[in-house]
């Protein structure tokens, strides 16, 4: 058997890190794989073992996996079977296109359970299987360089990576975090956030506008100067750079309203960081009981009211999508806050093996042997 798998895999984005993986996950279950890029934005260039797949040639393919976005999606009897790879954020996308793209396919894999079980309460008439997401490992393990913020030295730090959108909820982390932490106490908030298209200054000025308008509305000083200044940063950072903000941080933060699968938060419980999440979509499938993977935070299902969709069809009033309770997320952070003060050396080191352990279950060879066996080789 031989797979074709199609993606933007050379798209700088989490989108790009997603399909990269799976297509490595393949490869290490043994699966005979080839890939084709779809330029969606701009395109990044691959090395190692991603480029040797993508030259092989794509003669005597059986299996077409589109790990695209639905309105790219194309129906052929040229395989004999076509497999879509969907993602999606809120709840009830039977009105979408989408939902229409999404049918001329023989079957789709989703990230999450949740994801799986919408889908067939919307009717999609065609068999849904969950095939989470796929990790190299090895990089949680590796010592990267060393950062130092001065603002935010000796301070338990709290942290969200992530891009800048209605979607992601950042002002409820702002309000949270100010919300919960007088000025005085050793804690800090620095938000790392990025925007295609957007130049770092001008994001900034969009992020500074936005924890003014938070902490005017908080009224908790009469000041906004009064308030602890929020770390933010903006420009491009490589990927060794943002893992050395996951070693530099302690407890990462994201009250987003939807995640198929949270990237960055599961690097955070990998590297031993105890992410605090939204109880949606992809967190599900690796945040257990254990704290020490992080905890899942409650919430409701309201209707999407947003007006910075990347598509005019998505979010709109027909879906609804998540919103977590924000009194338990000040009382998680304030947990951990304080059991950081308390931890010893050995308590530190079992959240970072409890993290890394749970990781293992998403590693390429375990989730490519789930591929396999979805695609009966």
């Amino acid at each position: 058997m031989k797979v074709l798998y199609i993606g933007y895999y050379k798209e700088d984005s989490e989108w790009g890190k997603i399909t990269s993986n799976n297509i490595l996950a393949l490869d290490a279950a043994g699966i005979d794989v080839v890939c084709r890029n779809f330029k969606l934005t701009k395109d990044r260039d691959i090395t190692g073992r991603l480029k040797e797949l993508e030259q092989k040639d794509t003669q005597n393919c059986d299996i077409c996996i589109q790990h695209l976005l639905p309105h790219h999606l194309i129906g052929t009897d040229k395989f004999k079977k076509n497999i879509a790879f969907l993602e999606t954020e809120s709840i009830g996308i039977k009105h979408l296109p989408w939902f229409e793209n999404l049918q001329q396919m023989d079957e789709v894999w989703v990230p999450n359970t949740q994801l799986k079980n919408a889908l067939e309460d919307d009717k999609l008439g065609i068999p849904v299987s969950v095939v989470p997401h796929a990790f190299d490992l090895g990089k949680y393990t590796q010592k990267y360089p060393d950062i130092k913020i001065p603002e935010a030295e000796g301070q338990f730090k709290f942290y969200f990576i992530g891009d800048w959108s209605q979607r992601q909820n950042i002002d409820s982390i702002v309000s949270c975090f100010h919300g919960e932490f007088d000025k005085s106490e050793d804690a800090s908030l620095i938000l790392k956030i990025r925007q295609f298209g957007i130049d770092s200054e001008q994001l900034k000025s969009r992020v500074d506008a936005m924890l003014g308008s938070v902490k005017e509305s908080l009224r908790i000083y009469n000041d906004a100067r009064n308030y602890k200044k929020d770390i933010t940063i903006t420009a491009d950072v490589s990927e060794e750079n943002t893992y050395s903000l996951h070693q530099y941080c302690d407890c990462f933060i994201s009250t987003s309203h939807g995640e198929s699968w949270p990237m960055s938060a599961f690097d955070a419980m990998a590297f031993g960081n105890k992410p605090i999440c939204s109880d949606f979509g992809g967190a599900r499938e690796f945040i257990t009981d254990d704290e020490n993977t992080g905890k899942k935070i409650e919430g409701t299902y309201s209707t999407c009211r947003c007006s910075d969709s990347p598509f005019k069809d998505v979010f709109t009033g027909r879906e609804n999508w998540f919103v977590p309770c924000e009194r338990q997320i000040k009382r998680q952070m304030r947990k951990y806050y304080e059991q950081h003060k308390k931890d010893t050396i050995q308590t530190k080191r079992e959240a970072k093996i409890a993290g890394l352990k749970r990781a293992q279950d998403f590693s390429y060879e375990q989730v490519g042997n789930k591929m396999k066996e979805l695609l009966n080789v």
